[in-house]
């Protein structure tokens, strides 16, 4: 049985999220900096020292990794519900717990990511979850 394009133009607004947290890392890095300056300050107290590749990396890595979860659930949408369905699920697992580690991940107590980052990249779990609903819905 085959999906209807609902399902993948929804996911593929989830890769469109998962693109919007790398542009905004992208915009940041080359102009404000705002998270590299946040990260400086939270770790400063405790003398460590944070480089730029190092943030904008995991932040990218981030993105990179959303936007391929995401692709493989437009390639597969078109394929038995059962098997759509299942990566949909793991895709919105997945794209949840990169997100959730962003906005909640503590090292020497201080947070080194601002939300922002954090919601940026649940962005693309709203998507998925509508994807999946989709995936579900019975067939008429």
């Amino acid at each position: 049985m085959r999906q209807s394009l609902s399902e993948k133009r929804t996911a593929l607004l989830a890769v469109g999220l998962s693109l919007v947290l790398a542009v905004v890392a992208i915009v940041d890095q080359s102009g404000g900096r705002s998270l590299f300056d946040h990260a400086t300050s939270v770790y400063a107290p405790y003398g460590k020292t944070v480089t730029s590749r190092t943030l904008y990396g995991l932040v990218y890595g981030v993105a990179v990794f959303n936007v391929l979860v995401w692709l493989l659930v437009v390639a597969l949408a078109r394929t038995p519900r059962l098997v759509a369905s299942g990566v949909a699920v793991l895709a919105v697992l997945l794209t949840l717990t990169a997100g959730l580690t962003l906005l909640f991940v503590t090292e020497y107590g201080v947070h080194p990511f601002p939300p922002l980052w954090g919601i940026l990249a649940l962005l693309p779990v709203v998507a998925g979850a509508l994807a999946l609903a989709g995936f579900a819905r019975p067939r008429r």
